[in-house]
Parts: C-alpha cells; sequence; structure tokens
C-alpha cells in the first residue's frame, strides 16, 4: 500500500520533471518579436512568432493616431531547425499580395520573400499599442 509520504514524493517529483522540460526546451529560435528593417527611421510591421508552437501575429507598421493594422491569412509558421528555412503563412502586405512567404534565419536577421517582393526583419521589440 502506498502511504502518503510515497504519493507526495510522486507527485513532487513529476512536477520537478515537467518544470524542467520547460525550462531546457527554449522552443523555436524563430520565438519573439521580429521588427521590420524599414531602411529609415520609420517603424514598419512587426511578427511575433510564438516559441512552442506554429503561430504568427502581424502588426502592420504604426499608422499616424499610434495604432495599427493586424495581416489575416492562415497566420502560421514552420522552421526547418537544420537548413534555418522559414515560411509564414500570412498577407504580409494585405490582400491579394501574397500570402506565402519563405527565406531563412541568419543570425539575428531574417528575410522573406514572396514573388518578386522582399522584406527584411530583425530580432527586436512587441509592437506598440497592445
Amino acid at each position: 500500500m502506498i502511504n502518503l509520504r510515497n504519493l507526495l514524493l510522486l507527485a513532487l517529483l513529476a512536477v520537478t520533471a515537467v518544470a524542467f522540460t520547460s525550462c531546457v526546451d527554449p522552443g523555436s529560435p524563430m520565438g519573439g518579436s521580429w521588427n521590420q528593417i524599414t531602411g529609415t527611421d520609420a517603424d514598419g510591421m512587426t511578427i511575433d512568432f510564438e516559441a512552442h508552437g506554429n503561430k504568427v501575429s502581424v502588426h502592420f507598421a504604426p499608422r499616424p493616431d499610434g495604432g495599427h493594422d493586424h495581416a489575416a491569412g492562415e497566420l502560421t509558421y514552420t522552421y526547418d531547425d537544420e537548413t534555418k528555412a522559414v515560411t509564414v503563412k500570412a498577407e504580409l502586405l494585405g490582400h491579394d499580395k501574397g500570402d506565402t512567404w519563405t527565406g531563412k534565419l541568419n543570425g539575428e536577421t531574417l528575410e522573406l520573400g514572396a514573388a518578386d517582393t522582399v522584406l527584411k526583419f530583425k530580432r527586436g521589440k512587441a509592437a506598440q499599442g497592445h
């Protein structure tokens, strides 16, 4: 018969194992916010990648009133750890302007392209206005 002390020990070990696993796995290197490199001082769009999932949230460049709009589409991504290839499924430039963007992670920079358009991003800060 299992006594209370042994049951508590098993519960503590299970909680420790779960906590350790979540601390060890940092998730995708894409996780976090990526800010568009515009070539000027102007803020561009921001893409937020889930570290432990495949969802993105795309915040368009700030409007003059300080707010911003969001991209539509599937709003998912894939990342290949071996090749560093990234695919983002989102309407980054609006409707009918490409909804599948592919590129490669290069350290702290990311380039995504669709058709003849290439967008560049750097690891950065979360979008303002949330």
